[in-house]
């Protein structure tokens, strides 16, 4: 007998799942990214590509 898998085959297991923010004049969910190597989350909205920057907190 096999063991079931802990998590999705699509999931990256190092990736913590991000905070979703809405645009704030679209108020669509907006994309999200890390960068300055994990430091701050960077979104970006899909429609008007209006871009925020917020610092992570710290886990």
């Amino acid at each position: 007998m096999t063991e079931p898998s802990t998590s999705p085959s699509n999931a990256s297991p190092s990736t913590p799942a991000l905070p979703e923010r809405l645009c704030t004049w679209c108020k669509v969910a907006m994309t999200t990214r890390l960068v300055a190597g994990g430091q701050f989350i960077h979104y970006t909205c899909p429609k008007c590509v209006f871009q925020h920057t917020t610092k992570r907190a710290p886990q």
